[in-house]
């Protein structure tokens, strides 16, 4: 018997960017924006092939030591509207979860932007996933208020 685990989990965050539509699909389409907003400290390796197939991946020093990694592949893309993608990520040993996630993008009020993602996960081996995932996807979030309201 091993210690191997998996815990499942999903959760759905919504946010409202003063942004048109356009502008949030564009800051996830974009490779400059993305690399910017989405992984802000230098990446020793970083690539967005943004389309349906497509593959993102990041190696990055993690806080405190090590290294973490993320691999992408982009499932369905509708312009301006949906981004669905499956992820892998490592924190040094291999594979501490995979998610797959949904981006929807509708109008709001005076031009703004609901963007609504959720987040269907396999976390492995006692990492700590579902609270780990949330936490970094708020805070990814926050990242994007912040990168689109300085695109302004």
């Amino acid at each position: 018997m091993t210690d191997r685990t998996v815990v499942h989990a999903t959760f759905d965050l919504e946010r409202i960017y003063s942004a048109p539509q356009s502008r949030v699909f564009l800051a996830f389409a974009d490779e400059p924006q993305k690399r910017q907003w989405a992984h802000g400290a230098p990446a020793q390796g970083y690539s967005l092939d943004f389309r349906v197939g497509g593959r993102e991946h990041v190696e990055m020093s993690a806080p405190g030591g090590g290294s973490f990694r993320y691999d992408g592949i982009h499932y369905d893309i509708v312009e301006n509207e949906r981004i669905i993608y499956a992820y892998s990520f490592s924190f040094g040993q291999g594979n501490a979860g995979t998610t797959l996630t949904t981006v929807e993008l509708a109008d709001a009020e005076d031009g703004a932007t609901l963007l609504k993602i959720t987040e269907q996960g396999a976390y492995l081996d006692g990492f700590d996933g579902p609270k780990f995932w949330r936490s970094g996807t708020t805070s990814l979030l926050d990242r994007l208020n912040n990168h689109l309201e300085q695109k302004q």
